[in-house]
């Protein structure tokens, strides 16, 4: 997905249907089970929609819930 245009009102955030497509995502993730909170999957959507990869998002969450697993293990 490219990044929206200046004046481009494709924003997710902008959409009539917003509230709608926001909970249908929500609902996919918890059947997906990423543990992500509604809070974080706003922030990913917008970060998407700002031209951030999908694919490299995802690996970050992915290396840093290892990193915060190592670290709380390392408390025990």
């Amino acid at each position: 997905m490219m990044p929206p245009k200046d004046g481009d009102n494709e924003i997710f955030t902008d959409r009539p249907d917003a509230e709608s497509v926001r909970l249908s995502i929500q609902n996919i993730s918890q059947l997906l089970d990423t543990g992500l909170s509604a809070e974080c999957l706003d922030i990913c959507m917008r970060l998407c929609e700002s031209g951030v990869s999908p694919q490299a998002l995802a690996d970050i969450i992915i290396q840093i819930r290892r990193e915060v697993g190592g670290l709380r293990g390392n408390e025990e």
